[in-house]
């Protein structure tokens, strides 16, 4: 029997919902994956009973800012999603108009519901160490395959996404908020730059200018370049006027993006993000964000109610995504995503992006997710686990999913082999990128999946399959940059002469 099929009763639990004015302790009965009813609940045969006394119950929360594909994604995303209490969450720009194809092919089949804000750069985000700079790694703006991929995937697509850092003005983030307008969808800037170290060409101060209602900015309280308060520590001028046009900020935690000094002189001045996110990926997960959980320790830390943090991970990312039919209230009839919690007494230390610490009375505890009905046990271990976040190419043996590829995969593995080795490339470091290159490694694959029976799950799943032991996706021209040339054709044509395991 399908589990979320059976009746469960979460009794004597603190339900806290902004959104409904709840905040009271009582009873909620899951019937058929969706929430049935609230309020005292009598006996139901077959019904699983789980009593949550001394714990919080809210709608399933909400991190619209995560790395689940792509250069800073994780190999299994569902350990940053429902395994810590989050239902749901959003790929922040890993993929863009070139790879959405790629993402769309790899990324279902999670127990989180995923959403994608794409990046304006066709190949998506390009790794933690790019240095952004060359405008022309933009490439084309296909209008028309903006268009398509709407049209085909209206429900998936929820933000575009670009970056309000490097030295070529302000014209990318006006060309992305007019593809967001073209699209109907919000516009999300990242703001913050710890790369670019040019205080005369800062962007932070055009996003606020360019952005409009409903449009979202990102990394509020960052201590890097391009801060939302001047020398003297008042909110920027251009903060307050985008704030009053009804611009919604977001945490954005991230690795760079949180610092306790600006965001206790922003809270101070009434300055709080509408959202908060965690910015999750391979390389902040262990420290310093390691959680939207964390997160929103932090926000509680800051001076922020119980009811406020909760709303900013359910109501508020529910509206900014457009999501109010299916996510962010604990109404009847809504599916049953639900977070159970726990908020934990301390003392804790809190630190930001740059080891400044601060003591927190409270922490938030996740227990339980449960998706459509289904429960999970939280397990903040499983995210931080190594095999989770740092992708290393298996160099010195071939990967045990190798043996399982059908006779049709490794025939495309052998003609992707003859073809690569026609195409010359160096491996260099991510600050030196060469993208035009990436392009055409990405290409090839394609021209050459093109002529073999086989989904482009299935094609690319041969690739990783050749060189990675637990399951990243990644844009397959930056994977393949990212190998040294003679061990990619090597390994691609010795997989391809391999006898498949039989199932």
């Amino acid at each position: 029997m399908d589990i979320a099929s059976v009746p469960v009763i979460l009794k004597n639990a603190h339900l806290l919902d902004p959104d409904q004015a709840l905040d009271r302790l009582t009873d909620l009965t899951i019937i058929n994956g969706r929430i049935a009813a609230i309020g005292p609940a009598a006996p139901m045969p077959d019904a699983t009973e789980i009593d949550l006394h001394g714990q919080y119950l809210s709608a399933g929360w909400i991190d619209l800012h995560v790395h689940a594909y792509g250069t800073l994604g994780f190999a299994n995303p569902d350990a940053v999603g429902v395994y810590q209490g989050v239902t749901t969450f959003v790929e922040a720009g890993g993929p863009g108009i070139g790879t959405l194809d790629e993402f769309m092919a790899t990324m279902d089949g999670l127990q989180t519901s995923l959403y994608v804000g794409p990046f304006i750069r066709p190949m998506g985000l390009l790794g933690l160490n790019y240095i952004e700079g060359d405008v022309r790694t933009l490439g084309e703006v296909p209008v028309t395959k903006w268009l398509d991929f709407a049209k085909d995937h209206r429900d998936v697509l929820r933000y575009l996404k670009c970056n309000a850092i490097g030295d070529y003005g302000p014209g990318t983030l006006k060309l992305t908020k007019g593809m967001a307008e073209i699209l109907g969808i919000p516009l999300y800037m990242h703001i913050g730059e710890f790369q670019m170290q040019n205080p005369d060409h800062l962007l932070a101060p055009e996003a606020f200018k360019v952005a409009e209602a409903g449009d979202m900015i990102t990394h509020l309280y960052h201590g890097n370049l391009g801060q939302i308060i001047d020398d003297d520590g008042k909110i920027l001028p251009v903060v307050r006027d985008a704030e009053r046009r009804g611009v919604r900020f977001d945490l954005g935690f991230g690795a760079y993006n949180f610092n306790w000094k600006v965001a206790e002189t922003g809270y101070a001045q009434d300055v709080l993000p509408f959202t908060i996110s965690s910015d999750l990926q391979q390389f902040n997960v262990v420290r310093p964000v390691k959680s939207l959980a964390n997160c929103m320790s932090a926000m509680l830390r800051l001076g922020m109610s119980l009811r406020d943090v909760i709303t900013r991970v359910t109501t508020n990312p529910a509206i900014a995504l457009s999501l109010t039919d299916r996510a962010g209230a604990l109404k009847v009839g809504m599916p049953a995503d639900l977070t159970v919690f726990r908020v934990e007494d301390g003392p804790y230390e809190l630190s930001d992006c740059y080891k400044q610490v601060r003591i927190a009375e409270q922490k938030f505890v996740p227990v339980m997710a449960f998706k459509s009905g289904q429960r999970f046990d939280c397990d903040m271990a499983m995210g931080e686990d190594e095999s989770n976040w740092f992708l290393q190419f298996a160099e010195e043996h071939v990967p045990q999913a190798a043996a399982t590829l059908q006779p049709a995969q490794r025939a495309f593995l052998a003609d992707l082999a003859t073809a690569l080795s026609a195409i010359d490339w160096t491996l260099t470091s991510a600050e030196k990128l060469d993208v035009d290159k990436a392009l055409e490694l990405q290409a090839m694959f394609h021209r050459v999946r093109a002529s073999h029976p086989l989904t482009l799950r299935q094609a690319l799943r041969a690739v990783y399959d050749c060189f990675l032991d637990n399951p990243f996706t990644m844009q397959i021209g930056l994977l393949l940059i990212r190998l040294e040339r003679p061990f990619a054709i090597e390994r691609l044509r010795a997989v391809a002469g391999r006898q498949p395991v039989a199932a």
